[in-house]
């Protein structure tokens, strides 16, 4: 048989009727059937004037002749209306909370020695478990049950998300150490280093570094240097004596220019390249007295002009001195 296709007004004026349908609560649909029963007016008459079918008139009127009859028959059970469902389901809510605010206070002085509550607490796993499993089954929502529980709500979701993504092991707890650092020399560059040092086996660790940031174009302390050798067994002890330095000077000074102090700092300026330091630091006062800043090309002949430098900035070219400025370099 060959179905017919509705229009699509149909449709529309189907989908209208239905949503504009009324509900006609217990207490009309019995009005209604007494009217009926009392015969003043035909039931077609009494179905136009309240706006029904005539099926839908005894099918009200059948249910209500049943009721009639299990009710004089001591059947006393009846369906409970919308109102009653509603306080039933208030009643078993509030039931159900009640018992698992119960359920939960109990746990928590079970676990009083451990304080559950306590800041900043770091639990096991086997904790964080039993505290995933609670909040799952507990008739509290998730907020009441950890504010009882004195937990953040961003700190259980974190559990809770690596223990959905890796199980029990994603509830371990992890040694806080940083993703990445910054300033960390990678791998490729050490592997640079190490045999950049075994072609140059005369070269110290620092003369390594310098010679290494020169001819790779890439900076590397000489701690560094020394440390990724000595990781690979590279640094042999030298064949001389070293002369181990004091924790002061055995000849204290007593007024100024009396111990002047020198040093070279490597500075590396972006879009420049690098550039040496000379300074000329006063062992007394320790005031800077004279400072000169330069390209590599110049090299050691920054020095003697640092100390004219000096010279003329303390006066000790202008006046004869007797002992004149003792000069202290590492280099």
């Amino acid at each position: 048989m060959r179905k017919t296709t509705k229009s699509p007004g149909e449709k529309i004026v189907k989908d209208i009727k239905r949503a504009t349908r009324k509900h006609y609560p217990s207490e009309e649909k019995i009005r209604i059937v007494l009217d009926g029963l009392l015969g003043e007016d035909s039931i077609a008459e009494l179905c136009r004037r309240e706006g029904i079918s005539q099926g839908i008139y005894c099918k009200w009127s059948k249910d209500f002749m049943e009721a009639g009859k299990k009710r004089l028959a001591g059947d006393t059970a009846r369906a409970a209306n919308a109102v009653e469902v509603k306080e039933l389901r208030r009643e078993a809510k509030d039931l159900k909370e009640v018992v698992a605010e119960q359920a939960l206070e109990l746990r928590l002085l079970k676990k009083h020695d451990r304080r559950w509550w306590r800041p900043r607490m770091r639990y096991p796993a086997s904790e964080k478990l039993e505290i995933t499993r609670l909040v799952e089954e507990s008739h509290l929502s998730a907020r009441r049950t950890l504010a009882n529980l004195g937990i953040p709500r961003t700190t259980f979701y974190r559990w809770y998300v690596r223990y959905l993504q890796r199980g029990d092991a994603g509830l371990q707890n992890q040694s806080p150490k940083p993703k990445h650092v910054w300033n960390r020399v990678p791998d490729e560059v050490k592997r640079k280093v190490v045999d950049f040092a075994l072609e140059e086996t005369e070269l110290s660790p620092r003369e390594l570094a310098v010679t290494f940031t020169d001819q790779e174009r890439y900076f590397v302390l000489e701690s560094t240097v020394f440390r990724t050798l000595k990781a690979h067994d590279l640094i042999t002890s030298p064949a001389f004596i070293v002369l181990k330095a004091a924790n002061e000077f055995k000849h204290k000074t007593t007024a100024i220019n009396q111990l002047w102090q020198t040093d070279f700092t490597y500075i590396k300026v972006l879009g420049w390249g690098w550039f040496y330091l000379s300074m000329v630091l006063d062992d007394y006062s320790r005031y800077t007295v004279s400072w000169k800043l330069c390209t590599p090309t110049c090299g050691l002949k920054t020095l003697p002009d640092t100390l004219d430098l000096a010279l003329r900035a303390s006066g000790c070219d202008q006046v004869h001195v007797v002992h004149k400025p003792r000069l202290v370099s590492d280099n």
